[in-house]
């Protein structure tokens, strides 16, 4: 397979910033038409990256997921599981609310938008929940599918203050400590 030209990498580039802000602003049902003329480029340019929606929808949620997955990564590096966990898992949540809006929209727009979604919110929570579990520090019978799950679950809280709380309780009931208290 040939390596994309320049111009086809930035105009891809410039399709999937015009959907995201276009999504953002107007949902999944924005028209691809508005999509490539505030990309700047003509519709068979659209196309030819993406002849379906569905496949730009999924680029956007990749997009959105970035800067999640790489704050990820970097937390992977820390040798302490429960740490890791704890950073991955609160990073996963920490997206602008708009962000946040645009992603569970985006998700909401069909069966396999929110597959996507699902499957990449698993992938980035997947490595530290793995290494938690090894550790013997996850709560019996959690999955990486459900703390993806529960990491969507705190996407939809009202606000940063009811997002902090939920990350805060979720935290608390999946991790395992080895000490006990007498109450």
């Amino acid at each position: 397979m040939r390596t994309p030209r320049r111009d086809q990498l930035r105009n891809r580039q410039r399709l999937i910033a015009a959907a995201r802000e276009a999504f953002a602003e107007h949902g999944p049902e924005t028209a691809l038409e508005e999509i490539a003329r505030r990309a700047g480029v003509g519709t068979t340019t659209l196309y030819r990256h993406f002849p379906e929606k569905e496949g730009l929808i999924e680029a956007v949620l990749d997009d959105l997921v970035a800067a999640v997955r790489h704050n990820a990564e970097r937390a992977m590096r820390d040798n302490d599981p429960v740490g890791t966990f704890r950073a991955v898992f609160t990073q996963s949540c920490d997206m602008s609310e708009q962000e946040v809006a645009t992603f569970a929209r985006l998700a909401g727009a069909g069966d396999r938008a929110d597959e996507h979604a699902q499957r990449l919110i698993t992938a980035v929570v997947g490595p530290a929940t793995d290494r938690l579990r090894a550790a013997g520090g996850l709560r019996a019978g959690i999955t990486a599918e459900d703390i993806a799950t529960f990491v969507r679950m705190t996407l939809t809280a009202d606000s940063d203050e009811a997002r902090a709380k939920a990350i805060q309780v979720m935290l608390d009931g999946l991790i395992q400590t080895s000490t006990t208290t007498n109450d």
